[in-house]
């Protein structure tokens, strides 16, 4: 029952970013031009209104078209692993390391001169498609249900929003804890995230921000002083995003792919894939067990209320 049911999800969410409004350049262009001016603050009243409103849809242009082009992708990447064409799927060289009644993970090689391999993992949910956006959005709980291991030490020892940038996007900061001798490393990161509820779907982009970029306040929303410096940690490049779509009032289908380059330059990349495809499948197990406690949360106040 529940592999029929997982099926069905991939099927429709592969149907989803095969459709006209994700699958063609101009339609996802004016998704995203939506959804940053009805986040984005009104100017301040004041001083020289006129150029102020030229500077501001100049700048609300240029992030619509870096946020599109990223936006495209993404979905590109996630229907790179689309079962909508399984010739397709093999010839984009994705591999299966895991396939199970609720969750699949493959694996491929990563970009162009990159040793470390992309990674997905797909499969439902037992929550709803808003606890799942919060949850997965929310950088503060991160340490409540990342992998938090003794044996490799790995675990999650700060996590929090540096700048809430707009709705849908905020500027965060990860720092994990990894086995002596190696120092810690953390990812500054940005995500943003498109609705499209027409089909009960939301993509969010997950992207690390680097020292060497360039950085506009005035069109990126946030500065170098929103950035902490790393004092005895070594900054990770992570990119990539997931998509999250309704199943039904209870269950969510997701779909993630992630590209992350840990700065191991000593350590084989084989090892390092081989525990990274470890940490996903237990990393989606502990993701699960918080929707398992919300319910039964729901349920202990449904039981109160109804005495």
């Amino acid at each position: 029952m529940e592999k029929s049911i997982c099926a069905k999800a991939r099927k429709r969410l592969d149907e989803t970013l095969a459709s006209p409004t994700l699958a063609e350049k101009d339609n996802v262009r004016l998704l995203v031009r939506h959804q940053i001016l009805k986040s984005s603050p009104a100017n301040s009243p004041g001083g020289d209104q006129t150029r102020r409103d030229d500077q501001r849809k100049n700048n609300i242009e240029i992030l619509v078209e870096k946020h599109s082009a990223e936006v495209w992708d993404s979905l590109e990447m996630l229907r790179s692993a689309s079962d909508y064409d399984s010739e397709k799927s093999k010839t984009n060289g994705w591999k299966l390391k895991q396939d199970t009644e609720q969750l699949r993970v493959m694996y491929r090689e990563g970009p162009q001169g990159a040793p470390f391999h992309t990674l997905l993992a797909e499969g439902y949910i037992d929550g709803p498609l808003d606890n799942c956006v919060c949850v997965s959005l929310e950088s503060s709980l991160y340490p409540q249900w990342w992998p938090q291991l003794t044996l490799p030490t790995f675990k999650v020892t700060e996590s929090r929003c540096l700048k809430r940038i707009r709705i849908g996007e905020e500027l965060s900061l990860v720092r994990v804890k990894v086995p002596w001798p190696v120092s810690s490393r953390e990812a500054v990161f940005r995500y943003f995230s498109l609705e499209y509820f027409e089909e009960e779907f939301v993509i969010v982009l997950l992207k690390s921000v680097s020292d060497l970029q360039e950085i506009d306040e005035s069109i990126h929303g946030f500065s170098y002083e929103d950035i902490p410096s790393a004092e005895g940690t070594v900054r990770m490049d992570l990119m990539g995003g997931f998509a999250l779509q309704k199943v039904d009032s209870t269950q969510s289908y997701f779909r993630t792919i992630i590209n992350l380059d840990i700065k191991l330059d000593f350590m084989p990349p084989s090892l390092i894939n081989f525990i990274s495809r470890q940490l996903i499948g237990h990393g989606f197990k502990l993701y699960q067990k918080v929707f398992s406690c919300l319910s039964w949360i729901a349920e202990c106040i449904c039981t109160l209320y109804s005495i």
